[in-house]
């Protein structure tokens, strides 16, 4: 009885022990980002925000011909598994077109106009690949791509992201983004060079993020992504460089993260006051569909 005791405590030690140091400790940040700067680095959300198509490649020219240092797009795969860049699981409410992107083949995707669901008056600005961002983006400014996988199997999304980004030099071009920590762990088992983000939020939906997407298009967040005391522990997992943080997010955790080190890009921050809040908390980006606006107050 005495042995059986001294083994079971023993074993509630080590997990205790494990426990405390998976979901309690907040080690020091370890990762490799890109450069430091003084100011935020200032990304146009979903290409250039609310100027220009959603997750086009026109938007994309059209931000950093506006001096943004970056840009942040959505990338998943066709049916036929090319990886493109496009934002809602269907196609219907940016385009013209009908259905899933994961049912539809690439080059009915490729086909599409982002442009005059936009804007009437705009055309010429096509759905296209992820490869095609890499190469019109690299040297130029930073490239964020949220790989959207809802499930923890893998689908193959990883291994041709990170091939494209191998094949144009561009590890220091791209970040690639998930809310997915499985995601990021398979990026940085097939290339830790491979620069990755962590993205999370502390709700499920919002009215702002409800009013974004089709409702047959509403994948849930997992409750445990939405615990820091569980988040702590897949960062731990998927050893991101970045974390991508909803401005909603309790500021206690947002400053505490970036008191350990922490290059934290705050998500999505329009108005003026939000704005300047997220300034005030030392980011190391902020991510806007006002991006113009953020470089205005940042001026001053």
């Amino acid at each position: 009885m005495a042995t059986r005791l001294r083994l079971i405590a023993i074993l509630g030690g080590i997990f205790g022990g494990f426990a405390a140091w998976a979901f309690i400790h907040e080690p020091r940040y370890s990762g490799h980002p890109l450069p430091a700067t003084t100011t935020p680095l200032i990304f146009a959300h979903r290409g250039f925000g609310d100027y220009a198509p959603d997750n086009s490649l026109y938007a994309v020219e059209k931000a950093l011909a506006a001096g943004m240092d970056g840009v942040d797009v959505d990338g998943q795969l066709t049916r036929d598994s090319v990886l493109v860049i496009y934002h809602d699981l269907s196609v219907d409410r940016l385009t013209s077109g009908s259905g899933k992107v994961r049912d539809l083949p690439s080059s009915t995707i490729l086909s599409l106009d982002l442009g005059p669901k936009h804007d009437s008056a705009v055309t010429g600005a096509p759905v296209r690949t992820f490869e095609d961002f890499v190469a019109a983006v690299k040297g130029r400014g930073i490239l964020m791509v949220e790989l959207k996988v809802p499930g923890t199997k893998p689908t193959g999304i990883e291994q041709q992201a990170v091939e494209i980004i191998r094949r144009h030099g561009a590890t220091e071009s791209v970040i690639l983004s998930s809310f997915n920590p499985f995601v990021l762990r398979r990026i940085k088992k097939l290339d830790p060079d491979v620069r990755t983000a962590m993205i999370f939020m502390d709700t499920n939906w919002n009215p702002e993020l409800l009013a974004e997407i089709r409702p047959e298009d509403r994948v849930d967040l997992p409750w445990v992504l939405r615990q820091e005391w569980i988040r702590r522990a897949f960062r731990k997992y998927a050893k991101p460089d970045y974390l991508s943080i909803n401005h909603e997010v309790d500021d206690d955790v947002t400053e505490r993260l970036i008191a350990k080190g922490w290059p934290v890009f705050i998500w999505t921050v329009d108005t003026r006051d939000d704005i300047e809040d997220a300034i005030e908390e030392h980011p190391w980006g902020i991510i806007s569909d006002q991006p113009l606006r953020v470089k205005e107050i940042l001026a001053r």
